[in-house]
């Protein structure tokens, strides 16, 4: 999997995010999400290839988008994905988003590299019920490693770590997703470092 940049138009209250190709978007932030320099913004399925889009360096604001949009939307070569604005950004201060933990974290910036679901289906974090889970948070990771499975139609798949632009092995940052959990195609699972 690749990455892109976003095209960026600027306006009097922010930037508006651009798509820098024709495809389907998925993974947008909700709207009120701070997200910081080279941050993750979404994936971009072109034809049967995933890029993944980030901003670009010296960029940051609080995301603007219509919460009543599908996960996946399809996009026009400069269709705007979404907006930062800048002047809420000011108002709530350099520390936007400081101050949550835990679950409700959401709104700080996640850098990482962002495994998604390659299908719908269920997710199951263990290989069987009395197992312990193929990973947990703090746990580093290499190229290969299984991080869980999604189940199709009685068929279990195996999701696992193909490495980043990084490198070939990181550290579980974040689990987005419940044992026995129903996901989309393109949903975030796991949030690795």
């Amino acid at each position: 999997m690749t990455s892109l940049k976003t095209l960026i138009e600027t306006e009097n209250s922010g930037h508006v995010v651009l798509s820098p190709a024709v495809g389907n978007f998925s993974m947008a932030h909700k709207s009120g999400v701070f997200l910081g320099p080279g941050a993750f913004v979404g994936r971009l399925r072109v034809l049967n290839s995933y890029y993944d889009l980030y901003l670009p360096a010296k960029m940051q604001g609080l995301v603007e988008v219509d919460d009543g949009l599908d996960w996946i939307i399809p996009v026009a070569y400069g269709q705007e994905l979404f907006r930062l604005d800048q002047q809420q950004l000011a108002g709530a201060g350099e520390d936007a988003g400081a101050g949550q933990s835990g679950k409700d974290a959401g709104s700080q910036p996640e850098e990482g590299y962002v495994v998604t679901a390659f299908t719908n289906g269920i997710f199951y974090s263990k290989p069987s019920p009395d197992a312990p889970p193929f990973v947990s948070e703090g746990e580093r990771v290499e190229k290969g490693k299984a991080l869980g499975l999604i189940e199709v139609m009685k068929t279990f798949n195996r999701i696992l770590f193909q490495g980043t632009d990084q490198g070939d092995s990181g550290i579980i940052k974040k689990v987005y997703v419940e044992d026995s959990e129903e996901v989309k195609s393109g949903q975030p699972l796991f949030l690795i470092e």
